[in-house]
């Protein structure tokens, strides 16, 4: 076979690899239907008895999330990945997903944490600002690998900058606003193993076509300036953050978001506890080119 026929085959693996794995489990069903005179549930596990007596079961470990995953929710594909908004099956890989990027155990308590039903308060109020990546194939297939949560705010990015808390209002993001002109990044997060493969940039790319579609003035939110605590012994964080924004030191976090296309306003103290950033963090807004105003706008 010519190397130019096996990576087709690869790639239709990657894209399609839901489908066919769908399509196997549901064939392998039906036949032990047909065998047992008794219906099966492709997705999930069952025994059947061999003409020796012995029992054996069938199951899938990655199949649980193909009875849920619909083809017509993905919006955009890597290799082996799909993104699309986050639907309530997505609610504990993402409340997971938090955790694992704060280092917390399940176990552990945490105030800034969003818990499944926050998650699924945010899909209720916003459903098209939520947003997950997963692999679609292979080991850990079905979890959710990256994710972005976002709300509409009518206050502007010019008016005085509000803590995290306030922003929000709660952690069902009750201070969303349904007709809001503005569009908060408020958390994103990718799993270690698959940061610095595109997964951010495609999760940028998401909300910035979503604030074209909706038409909003733009998007903004508070990059955490992570990399302050390197330089916490030589100045102070407000040193630090100006610093960051005139280009003169380069963080980890909000240097890659101004390389994204936002532009860095100002440094926002005390926005959230995070050590590592000595709490604070930079004012970062991305405006929409298409924005067309509407009637009643200045």
């Amino acid at each position: 076979m010519k190397k130019e026929d096996r990576d087709n085959i690869k790639r239709a693996l990657d894209y399609n690899w839901p489908e066919i794995q769908r399509h196997l489990l549901e064939k392998a069903a039906q036949e032990a239907s047909e065998e047992t005179c008794e219906e099966r549930d492709p997705y999930e596990p069952y025994w059947t008895t061999d003409a020796d007596g012995a029992r054996v079961l069938h199951m899938s470990p990655d199949a649980w999330w193909l009875k849920d995953f619909k083809r017509e929710h993905v919006i955009l594909e890597m290799p082996g990945f799909v993104f699309m908004n986050t639907k309530p099956w997505h609610a504990g890989g993402v409340s997971s997903l938090i955790r694992q990027v704060y280092g917390l155990r399940d176990s552990e308590s945490c105030d800034d944490c969003f818990s499944e039903d926050d998650v699924r308060a945010h899909i209720k109020r916003f459903p098209l600002g939520q947003f997950i990546g997963m692999r679609s194939g292979g080991m850990g297939a079905g979890h959710v690998s990256a994710l972005a949560i976002t709300m509409r705010t009518s206050r502007p990015p010019t008016a005085p900058a509000l803590s995290w808390r306030e922003a929000i209002g709660d952690m069902t993001l009750s201070a969303h606003e349904r007709h809001g002109d503005w569009l908060y990044g408020l958390e994103m997060a990718v799993r270690a193993m698959y940061r610095r493969k595109g997964f951010g940039s495609a999760l940028y790319r998401l909300r910035f076509e979503l604030v074209k579609y909706l038409n909003l003035r733009g998007m903004y939110a508070v990059g955490m300036l992570m990399g302050y605590r390197a330089y916490a012994e030589q100045m102070g964080v407000q040193d630090y953050g100006e610093k960051v924004i005139a280009g003169d030191i380069i963080d980890p976090t909000v240097t890659m978001q101004m390389n994204r296309g936002f532009r860095a306003e100002k440094v926002v103290p005390d926005y959230c506890e995070e050590p590592a950033a000595g709490n604070a963090g930079v004012l970062i807004v991305w405006d929409n080119p298409d924005y067309q105003p509407r009637a009643g706008d200045e």
